[in-house]
């Protein structure tokens, strides 16, 4: 079950994903995910990013060859999140006092 101040935390990166959208400014919406990610809520930003890219389309230009940048961006957020938690976690052992 969820905290309801972390349901305000996933209300909020999807309303920055969204604005970014909105606006058209990408970068924000970019942001909006690897908060999300960061956070630990990868489902969500994998969430966001799925509909981030539906709602921009394929991208052009140089960048043609990543048909999902925003999808992406959230796995490598995640998986960065995950590398960074775990050599964290070996590294610092906890003990008791």
């Amino acid at each position: 079950m969820k905290l309801p101040s972390q349901r305000f935390l996933l209300a909020f990166f999807f309303a920055l994903a969204a604005l970014g959208f909105l606006l058209p400014f990408w970068p924000l919406s970019v942001v909006g995910i690897l908060l999300a990610a960061g956070w630990g809520r990868w489902f969500a930003a994998l969430l966001i990013g799925l509909l981030l890219d539906l709602a921009w389309g394929a991208p052009l230009g140089l960048t043609h060859f990543l048909y999902f940048p925003f999808t992406l961006s959230a796995v490598v957020a995640a998986l960065i999140r995950l590398w960074i938690a775990r050599y964290l976690l070996d590294r610092a052992p906890q003990e008791r006092l």
